[in-house]
């Protein structure tokens, strides 16, 4: 029998991997030749970021919103620590630095949104092939597979 994982927990290490991930291919900006690269570089990574931190979740918008939130805390963080300077936008777009992280954070829940989609396939195809109710020959109430006596009637059932 497969075992179900509390979504809360799932979302909890989403939120965490992504935090930590994030912050990892964050180091690498500090190495680019031309600081604009990091548009091309990081909305890419991220998504993969997303991608992978949310594996642990079932449900899409799990995913997206566990991803999204640890993407912004993990690309904060960078930027606090590692990137004290402004991100390299143009300055008609100065000021806007927070938009730019939730931009980038966005970028991370899409990626978390699609492994949580594809989760929540693989569960309803166990749930497809899973056991089976089986129905009281006397009461017709629904009982489990390896029920030996009906919850209503209490009248005894044949083995499985």
């Amino acid at each position: 029998m497969v075992s179900l994982r509390n979504p809360l927990a799932a979302f909890a290490q989403t939120v965490a991997g992504a935090s930590v991930l994030s912050f990892l291919v964050g180091v690498p900006i500090l190495f680019l030749p031309q600081r604009e690269l990091v548009f091309f570089y990081l909305p890419f990574v991220l998504f993969a970021v997303g991608f992978v931190s949310a594996r642990s979740s079932f449900i899409g918008m799990l995913g997206f919103v566990g991803a999204t939130l640890g993407g912004f805390v993990g690309i904060s963080a960078y930027q606090l620590l590692l990137n004290p300077s402004a991100w390299p936008v143009p300055p008609w777009l100065a000021g806007f630095e927070f938009l730019v992280t939730l931009g980038f954070a966005a970028a991370c829940g899409l990626g978390g949104f699609s492994t949580g989609a594809l989760g929540l396939r693989r569960m309803e195809r166990m749930a497809d092939h899973a056991m089976k109710m089986r129905r009281c020959g006397k009461c017709g109430a629904k009982v489990g597979v390896a029920a030996r006596k009906c919850w209503s009637c209490h009248s005894y059932l044949p083995p499985t």
